[in-house]
């Protein structure tokens, strides 16, 4: 395929979301109009590929959304390990992720899935793991994306709260002992070790606050009959600029790989 063909089929993926920007390839840029097979990767040890799940409906949350942030179906990155000068180090599936870019405290990206979760019971969530690239120098004063679940509490009068994962609070062996940039670490927001709140009133009335965060099994715990609603996904801002990305996000038996030409689901190992 010619440089020319192949850039074209790229740039046809452009889409514009309100001030937010997503790009994604549609299938058809390489070839494939039906879902694909599954693939072994690029790296030792990294998942094998299964086909494209079609109407995933996965993408930019608008009303969630402020200012110019970006979500970026993208290849790489690849991270760097030990002293050499190339980059190596693949997505944990596959070959891409799920770009995130966040210019300012001001701007805030959500993007999830405002379909396939609904009407979950939250204590039906068991295992909920994702991957997180810094693309920065330092982590000094940077804030990585949550996990963020809009749900019905069924606790007291509000019938609305958003449950969010903090991944920067969170420890071992919810987070990595050590948190290093430019390479790609995994966060479980199910572990022990958690740090989670409730916004509005549920957060005060259960006890998980953002001033008092509680682990992932207390918040099951005071939230017995919760449900999922408007949706699952990431989100970051609004409070400090980050450059990077996401990958692997496993609810339960499902893993989902964002790769450059969409959404994939996958069986978890």
């Amino acid at each position: 395929m010619s440089t020319f063909k192949l850039l074209a089929g790229r740039l046809s993926g452009l889409i514009i979301t309100g001030a937010a920007t997503l790009i994604a390839a549609p299938l058809s840029a390489y070839g494939d109009a039906e879902s694909v097979r599954a693939d072994s990767g690029t790296a030792a040890g990294h998942a094998a590929l299964p086909g494209l799940a079609s109407g995933s409906r996965w993408g930019i949350i608008g009303r969630n959304t402020l200012g110019g942030p970006n979500a970026v179906l993208r290849e790489g990155p690849y991270g760097r390990t030990g002293t050499a000068f190339a980059a190596t180090e693949a997505p944990p599936y596959g070959q891409g992720s799920l770009g995130v870019i966040v210019g300012s405290g001001n701007d805030k990206i959500a993007f999830g899935n405002e379909t396939i979760f609904a009407d979950d019971r939250l204590s039906s969530i068991g295992t909920l793991r994702y991957w997180v690239f810094a693309g920065v120098d330092s982590l000094a004063g940077v804030s990585l994306p949550t996990i963020t679940i809009e749900a019905d509490p069924n606790v007291g009068t509000a019938e609305y709260t958003s449950l969010v994962y903090v991944p920067d609070s969170s420890t071992s062996p919810s987070a990595p002992a050590t948190r290093t940039p430019n390479v790609w670490q995994q966060y479980d927001a199910s572990a022990t070790g958690s740090r989670w709140y409730a916004t509005g009133a549920t957060g005060p009335a259960i006890g998980c606050t953002q001033a008092t965060p509680c682990s992932f099994a207390d918040l099951k715990t005071r939230l017995p009959n919760a449900v999922v609603s408007l949706s699952l996904g990431f989100s970051k801002g609004r409070d400090n600029p980050f450059v990077g990305a996401v990958d692997g996000l496993q609810v339960n038996n499902r893993v989902f790989d964002f790769e450059f030409s969409g959404v994939r689901t996958r069986s978890a190992r």
